[in-house]
């Protein structure tokens, strides 16, 4: 499975948190607030292919048959520093190809909560159009995956990408994990440094994050998956036919505030024929686990494969399973424990009059309280609807991920109207933020209208694990304006992204993400920001 490949205003200051009442509900009391948004403000973006390197490169993969969607922007994530919880960095894909990847990296600053934005000075230099030369860490043909992070005092940023090349045989070419630091608070960007490269076309690295150590400031970790092929001239569909193709899940970490990174190496390997992807690691700064490095992902188990949970077999059954569960490393990552599963999850796609929607299907998102230490998960879930429609799935953890409690559903969009591409983060009072787009203003005559909300369980709730405190908040739009997913980039689907961003930004949350036309103005696809609280 080769997720590179088509398969499945003014300042003012954040809003505070007001009243609160609250109702008998089940086991727990259910909490609602006035929680609101603000105004959706577009984020900058910076196209790339104006070079000569860049044009070449971009006309030669287009008489191969690619398509490329120039000044659109895709995927989104951002992060807020933890010494200044106004000040953010974001990142996303710039001209998403089709096939896989985009011509580069865009990366942003907002200092107000995610009111303004500006591009960054001098960008991260992950791919040829970015600016790389021959011989330096970036020279490859495509970027993609952002993701960043703040070291533990602010001091420091961390972006991270999946830089490959295509067209090849195989995987298409040679992959890299690069990551850059910014020392000026996103403004600025070094030259990368390369924590993974395989020269193979055998081999694929995908689907990487960056964590700063919430508590040591010199720490940081990057995971991934290595998707492993038999033979160089083997077709990347035929993954999940084959017994010898493989996905391990690999790690590297930096002990001097990104100068250096270790050279990543495996520490899950499900086995032949399964696969991780979606790795994360998220760290509590309280509670039983404080300071366990968490890695979630979902567990993809073929027939055939192997089944390696604590949980036993419970999980594990049928042809193909994916699963939502973490490895726990105690010992800043030095060693790691053996798969924990949270739950078998009922992977929902979405389509749009009959269309593929790319959305997150079966990537989880992970999060952890900064109050009281838990950990959540989020994914896509069919169970929640007789119809099979997509809604988002929780289940949290009270000890940092030893175990788990039952999976709920989470979203409060109405009726079959599916739900997508979730992110989760708690705020620093503890209220936890759920992001998803769902097609509840769609019509007949225009099927893809779509637009952003936020839910929300209050700090103040007794239980987050209960779906009426869930549902007392209702959904808060975060669009302005339905968009039209239709006019999406398609990328094996219409695609905005496998996930999004959202970031605290004090007690309040910042939602980062991508928009299509017509709400979309310069190119196919726009990443537009908003808070919430």
């Amino acid at each position: 499975m080769n997720p590179k490949t088509p398969r499945r205003f003014a300042r003012r200051s954040v809003p505070p948190v007001v009243a609160v009442f609250a109702l008998l509900a089940g086991a727990g009391v259910a909490v609602a607030t006035t929680f609101a948004a603000g105004l959706p403000v577009r984020v900058p973006d910076h196209p790339l292919g104006a070079g000569a390197a860049c044009a070449a490169l971009v006309a030669r993969h287009e008489a191969l048959g690619s398509v490329n969607y120039p000044a659109s922007e895709v995927e989104p994530y951002v992060a807020a520093d933890p010494a200044n919880p106004l000040h953010l960095v974001g990142s996303a894909q710039q001209d998403r190809w089709n096939d896989g990847g985009s011509n580069g990296l865009t990366n942003v600053v907002s200092r107000d909560g995610g009111l303004t934005w500006s591009t960054a000075a001098a960008q991260p230099v992950f791919s040829i159009c970015a600016g790389a030369t021959p011989g330096s860490p970036g020279y490859f043909h495509r970027a993609t995956d952002p993701w960043t992070s703040f070291s533990a005092d602010g001091r420091v940023v961390y972006s991270i990408a999946d830089s490959f090349d295509a067209h090849g045989p195989a995987f298409g070419g040679a992959s890299a994990i690069l990551i850059s630091r910014s020392l000026d608070g996103g403004d600025h960007w070094e030259t990368p440094v390369t924590a993974r490269l395989d020269t193979s076309t055998q081999v694929l690295n995908d689907k990487e994050s960056v964590t700063g150590d919430p508590l040591l400031a010199d720490r940081a970790y990057a995971v991934w998956d290595q998707l492993v092929s038999p033979q160089s001239n083997a077709n990347p569909s035929a993954y999940a036919h084959a017994f010898t193709y493989r996905g391990p899940t690999y790690f590297s970490r930096t002990t001097d505030r990104g100068r250096t990174w270790s050279t990543g190496r495996i520490v899950f390997d499900p086995g032949q024929n399964d696969q991780t992807i979606g790795n994360q690691i998220v760290v509590p700064t309280t509670g039983p686990a404080r300071g366990v490095l968490i890695d979630g992902f979902d567990l993809i188990t073929n027939q055939g494969g192997a089944c390696p949970f604590t949980h036993g077999g419970r999980h594990c059954h049928g042809s193909s399973t994916s699963t939502a569960a973490v490895i726990r490393s105690t010992d800043g990552g030095t060693t790691w424990s053996r798969a924990i599963g949270i739950d078998t999850q009922q992977v929902a796609s979405v389509t749009i009059a009959g269309h593929p929607v790319r959305s997150s299907d079966e990537l989880p998102e992970f999060a952890v309280n900064p109050v009281n230490g838990f950990v959540y998960a989020v994914w896509q879930d069919s169970r929640f609807s007789p119809a099979g429609t997509a809604k988002i799935a929780f289940a949290q953890s009270t000890d940092g991920g030893l175990t788990w409690g039952d999976t709920i559903r989470v979203d409060q969009s109405p009726g079959d109207t599916p739900a997508f591409v979730p992110q989760i983060h708690a705020a620093s009072d503890g209220t936890i933020g759920l992001t998803y787009y769902d097609l509840q203003n769609a019509t007949p005559a225009q099927p893809g209208l779509t637009d952003a909300f936020i839910a929300h369980c209050h700090a103040a709730t007794s239980d987050c694990g209960n779906p009426a405190n869930w549902a007392a908040g209702g959904q808060t739009r975060l669009t302005a304006t339905s968009f039209d997913y239709t006019t999406a980039p398609d990328a094996g689907g219409y695609f905005l992204g496998d996930y999004s961003g959202l970031a605290g930004s004090g007690p309040a949350l910042t939602a980062f993400f991508g928009v299509s036309r017509p709400v979309a103005t310069n190119g196919a696809s726009d990443i537009f920001a908003n808070h919430a609280g």
